[in-house]
């Protein structure tokens, strides 16, 4: 009786990490963590949606509403994308039978519904706006990390809320001091 040998075929290495592997190989020195990338990435976020958030409340100043009211609604514009986001990767999931990832995407929405409902019944009230956005920002990264504890796979629409929250947060904050 004749023995089958099996054989393991490495699966082909994508070209990033060919070319992360090759320069590890010529020179420790030229390799660069994908923490100091996803740093800079983060970073790189955050300005763009500051800058976004800018150029909105610029537009909105130049059609008639008050600064207090512009900057507002320009969080109320914000937390109802980051919904509409969860509530968009909740249908994909459901549709693509993934129950968990749904789970951790409805967990998501009751999270951050105390802000979709809160700005718009207090249109102007800056320092309401910022403890609701505040509030939206803490409670994905706490339910989220208790998810992680029995679900392991992180899903990035907690990362991208938290990160536009916390831009939000920023967005809003120069106004809190000055009032």
């Amino acid at each position: 009786m004749s023995a089958d040998i099996l054989t393991f075929r490495s699966i082909p290495l994508s070209q990033v990490e060919a070319a992360r592997r090759r320069a590890m190989l010529l020179h420790p020195s030229n390799f660069k963590s994908a923490a100091t990338t996803a740093g800079s990435e983060a970073s790189g976020k955050a300005q763009d949606l500051r800058n976004r958030f800018e150029c909105l409340y610029e537009d909105l100043m130049e059609r008639g509403l008050s600064e207090q009211e512009a900057r507002t609604e320009v969080a109320r514009i914000a937390a109802r994308e980051v919904w509409d986001g969860y509530a968009s990767e909740l249908r994909n999931h459901r549709t693509l039978g993934r129950q968990m990832d749904a789970n951790i995407l409805a967990v998501a929405l009751t999270s951050i519904q105390c802000v979709t409902k809160a700005l718009p019944r207090h249109p102007g009230d800056l320092e309401y706006a910022g403890r609701a956005v505040s509030t939206a920002r803490r409670r994905p990264q706490y339910n989220g990390g208790l998810l992680h504890r029995l679900h392991p796979h992180r899903n990035p629409a907690f990362e991208d809320g938290v990160a536009t929250f916390e831009a939000l947060e920023d967005f809003l904050r120069p106004q809190q001091r000055a009032a």
